[in-house]
């Protein structure tokens, strides 16, 4: 049965992730960013002087791949960072002004999709759907995130 289901899963996951990446992509066009640095921007925000380890955590993604979200939005002067005073290894990001429209844009396309995606469809269902998804990715992350990690050459720790 699993067989049966997974191209569907798969097709269907990936379907949604190409066009969510498009409707926002549209809707954040005029602000120099995309799909890709829109939930970093939206973070930090909400998190001022958050680290990257933090975010790299919260959104469970790569030191390199942060690395270079972090560039792209400094590049673009939306993001400002700062080394700690008590220890000079750890930087806190910040927004700039310049990110605030931003944050705003991507605040209202947030509200766009989501009216938009559950057009039809009942609030349960959502909170059903997303909590089935958090789960799914959950058991995926127990299995590939540490090798990930140790890919990365960090500890082996989690190794099986």
């Amino acid at each position: 049965m699993a067989e049966q289901r997974f191209p569907d899963i798969g097709r269907w996951v990936s379907v949604f992730d190409r066009l969510m990446k498009m409707y926002y992509e549209r809707g954040l066009a005029e602000f120099e960013i995309g799909w890709g640095q829109q939930f970093y921007v939206e973070y930090l925000f909400s998190h001022p002087g958050a680290t990257p380890q933090e975010m790299a955590e919260r959104f469970r993604v790569d030191r390199g791949t942060l690395t270079k979200i972090i560039k792209k939005l400094t590049e673009v002067d939306y993001i400002r960072v700062n080394v700690d005073e008590n220890d000079r290894r750890v930087r806190h990001l910040y927004l700039t002004g310049k990110a605030l429209p931003a944050v705003e844009q991507i605040r209202k396309v947030h509200e766009e999709f989501y009216r938009d995606l559950g057009e039809g469809i009942t609030p349960e269902e959502i909170t059903a759907t997303e909590k089935t998804l958090l789960h799914m990715a959950d058991n995926i992350n127990k299995k590939v995130w540490h090798r990930m990690e140790t890919n990365h050459g960090e500890s082996g720790e989690n190794k099986k």
